[in-house]
């Protein structure tokens, strides 16, 4: 008997065949896009509401009942714990970006630094076109969904690469980005963009593969 598309295995298949289906980054799919944007949208509440042999009928709350799960759950029961833990830290447009990503390439990237002469200082804000590449619904968050997956660990700068330069260009030129950075030199009017390029960090491919082999054996 096949296997439930909405079982947690179904859905991760579905989700993984949808993001390695994904077109070459120039060359968006509208109709493909609007279904894999509904797929996603929906995951979270769907893995939600299901529950797997063995689960606990509530999640853990306290760091104890965490140990007890863990002395009593499988490995695979504790990929799948993980796995749903990933994937509910990501929206349809980040899981995007991450899929553009995936294959090893790099996005320029400009990184806005709150230092001064000698000292870069604190991150303030990132700007790059991955996001528009990449197909994401809501092109105006790149900073804010940049931020996030920085945080999480995806993602890490390298140094500018001569190739893209001119994609560089229309980035200081972005109308948007502008805007921004005249509101925010109010505050830390030494800042000056640095262009980097946006890839994937060791953890990030990590994460990535976890998601694609729990796909695949389901």
């Amino acid at each position: 008997m096949s296997e439930s598309t909405l079982s947690p295995s179904g859905l991760r298949t579905k989700l993984q065949q949808l993001l390695l289906q994904l077109p070459p980054v120039q060359r968006a799919d509208e109709r493909f896009h609007q279904v894999e944007h509904d797929v996603l949208q929906n995951l979270k509440l769907r893995l939600e509401a299901l529950q797997t042999p063995g689960e606990l009928a509530a999640p853990p709350e306290t760091l104890g009942q965490l140990l007890d799960v863990s002395m009593e759950q499988s490995q695979a029961q504790a990929q799948t714990m993980l796995v749903r833990q990933i994937l509910s830290g990501l929206s349809a447009d980040e899981a995007r970006i991450l899929a553009a990503l995936s294959d090893g390439s790099a996005f320029p990237m400009l990184t806005v630094y709150s230092g001064g002469r000698f000292s870069r200082g604190d991150v303030v804000c990132r700007h790059s076109n991955v996001g528009r590449a990449a197909g994401t619904q809501c092109t105006d968050m790149i900073g804010y969904y940049l931020h996030r997956l920085f945080q999480r660990g995806w993602l890490m700068s390298t140094a500018f690469e001569e190739a893209n330069r001119t994609d560089y260009e229309l980035l200081e030129g972005d109308s948007d980005f502008r805007k921004a950075l005249g509101q925010l030199q109010q505050h830390w009017p030494k800042l000056k963009p640095q262009r980097e390029s946006l890839r994937f960090s060791p953890l990030g491919h990590q994460l990535w593969q976890q998601l694609v082999a729990d796909g695949e054996e389901g």
